[in-house]
């Protein structure tokens, strides 16, 4: 017998050994429409006594029978570690809460359910136990009712220590020590753990045709919900509320699984909204999310759409490639990102959008991401968007269409605080470039091939960080087209381009457009192959371009008539200027 069976004899044994009233189903056939009330099986509701036991021999009783409904009705059920079964819906009737117990051992260990300590591969959350409600090999297993699911989690933490770890060194950052400051600030969290807590709030491991719908899950101390090598999985409806402070609190967590549908639910958590690795044909549509971390987290997934969302976040969309598997074949369509910096052991610093892969790591794989569009996506934000590849994982086949971020004007003791930073963190290898010093362009791109841009448009506040630079900034990159781009640097200065080119080749900009103040439209250091520009409008640009392009070829462009001199000077070969 393993620990987990011997367990779960005891739960049976100290049920059969204790007074209790008869219990009974509405229909004793064993089908979904039996009903098995958990008040019928000793639960109280009452909000102080531990409702674990009577629970559990509720939801033996219905599996002994094949299957029902578990009906929760109104009143507070203290409870800790359930375990679920095949062929049950747990109904939460409106009033209803099964609320996680404060003491952590009503909880079960995660060695008991076969559970490591890997983080995600094999576990359910950081600590030693799982939380309160556990599925294993399970299929036809719902969760429904307008009632409420809540963690408890406040109980947990001491919300006067912060929660961080040394996975960079503050030493390459702008601030330097300093950062550290801001770094063990409590009042944007994390705040970190009075001692252990319990795992993940809902956990469903190798379970088919799950369905949650409709009700609220609220204040867990892990991560919300883990879904780990699951298929045929539905998610709608659903209220998640968790508090923003308290690190690991992630919404939902799919792991290695298949057919996950999630629709129609808002998000609100300290950590990742949703955080999606190694999983295929999975949808997100019509939801709103709130994070101090991602929005959307991914990692190793494929063939995924992305649609009708609002994000608010740190980071809004972040996209990982670690060498776990491949990134290929996402749509991004119809969202609005606002982003904002955070003080505090948070990852990200305000991208919008962040794609990052890592070198080969020993025996393994690179992190390989390709195939990725982003259509009709807005926002006001405070840092730039990242495509950052790598030399040996370059990101491939990149594609926005009709994407346009306004940059917030500068909130000077946050951005002075942790702000001009790129953070690598989960992919760098080293902590010189874990979280580094780096000035921030509109949109940062370096070892990529491929990438395509229409119609992007980038707009800057009235008063912008010093370490806001070009519009788009592209390096180590191979084929590149920009069409119809609106922008300029940032700051309404003689410095900076609307779009800058570094040691790469093959580059077209055509019908795109120099805003008002733009300093210079492009800037071109070692580019080789073809470089064309063709009905451009740079006319609000002090200068078109720098010298020394001799490759470049330009086509009926329109430029500022205080360049068209210089033009005719260079080696450059250009046709008649409109």
């Amino acid at each position: 017998m393993n620990p987990r069976q011997a367990a779960a004899a005891l739960f049976v044994l100290v049920g059969t050994c204790m007074a209790q009233p008869t219990p009974h189903a509405v229909r004793a056939s064993g089908s979904q429409d039996s009903i098995f009330n958990v008040r019928d099986f000793g639960a109280k509701g009452d909000g102080v006594s531990l409702d674990t036991l009577a629970i559990a021999r509720a939801i033996q009783a219905a599996a002994s029978a094949g299957g029902g409904r578990l009906l929760i009705p109104r009143g507070i059920y203290v409870v800790g570690t359930l375990e679920l079964k095949s062929n049950i819906t747990l109904q939460l009737e409106a009033g209803a809460v099964l609320k996680g117990s404060g003491k952590l051992q009503d909880y079960g260990l995660s060695a008991a359910f076969g559970f490591g300590r890997d983080y995600g591969l094999n576990s359910t959350g950081e600590g030693s136990h799982v939380g309160m409600l556990v599925g294993l090999n399970l299929e036809n297993v719902a969760i429904i009712g307008s009632g409420a699911i809540d963690g408890n989690a406040d109980v947990f933490f001491d919300f006067k220590k912060p929660h961080y770890s040394m996975d960079f060194d503050p030493k390459y950052t702008r601030q330097g020590e300093s950062f550290m400051s801001a770094e063990r600030k409590t009042g944007d969290g994390p705040v970190d753990m009075a001692s252990d807590r319990p795992g993940t709030m809902i956990v469903c491991v190798k379970c088919r045709n799950i369905v949650i719908r409709d009700v609220t899950l609220r204040n867990s101390p892990n991560w919300t919900v883990h879904f780990q090598d699951g298929d045929d999985i539905v998610v709608s409806g659903i209220h998640l509320a968790n508090n923003p402070l308290l690190p690991n609190n992630d919404g939902f967590d799919c792991f290695g699984c298949h057919n996950v549908h999630f629709s129609d639910c808002d998000l609100r958590t300290g950590d990742d909204d949703f955080a999606i690795v190694n999983s295929s044909d999975v949808t997100i549509s019509n939801c709103t999310m709130e994070s101090r971390s991602s929005g959307i987290r991914l990692e190793a997934t494929r063939d995924s759409t992305f649609s009708n969302l609002v994000l608010h976040s740190n980071r809004g969309i972040g996209i990982y490639g670690r060498g776990i598997g491949s990134t290929e074949n996402l749509l991004f369509s119809n969202m609005v990102i606002d982003t904002q910096l955070f003080t505090g052991h948070w990852w990200g610093k305000g991208e919008p959008i962040y794609l990052a892969s890592a070198a080969k790591r020993g025996s393994g794989n690179s992190g390989t991401i390709r195939g990725v569009t982003f259509t009709n996506i807005r926002g006001v934000v405070e840092a730039g968007i990242i495509l950052y590849g790598n030399p040996g994982a370059t990101l491939r086949d990149i594609t926005m269409n009709n994407v346009s971020f306004t940059f917030r004007t500068k909130r000077k003791k946050v951005s002075d605080a942790v702000g001009g930073n790129f953070d690598l963190r989960w992919t760098s290898n080293d902590l010189a470039t874990a979280l580094f010093k780096h000035d921030i362009p509109g949109l940062y791109a370096r070892y990529v091939s491929g990438v395509t841009l229409r119609d992007v448009v980038l707009s800057w506040g009235a008063v912008q960080a010093d370490w806001f630079s070009n519009g788009l900034e592209f390096e180590d990159f191979n084929n590149v087209e920009i069409a119809g781009f609106t922008g300029r640097q940032a700051c309404e200065c003689t410095t900076g381009a609307a779009i800058s080119l570094a040691h790469g080749a093959n580059v077209t900009i055509r019908d795109s457009k120099a805003a008002s103040g733009t300093a210079r439209f492009l800037n071109v250091t070692e580019v080789a192959g073809e470089l064309l520009l063709e009905g451009n409008d740079l006319s609000q640009a002090r200068t078109a371009w720098n010298e020394g392009s001799d490759q470049l070829k330009s086509l009926s462009n329109v430029v500022p008539a205080s360049a068209k001199a210089d033009i005719h000077k260079s080696a450059v070969h250009t046709s008649p200027e409109k």
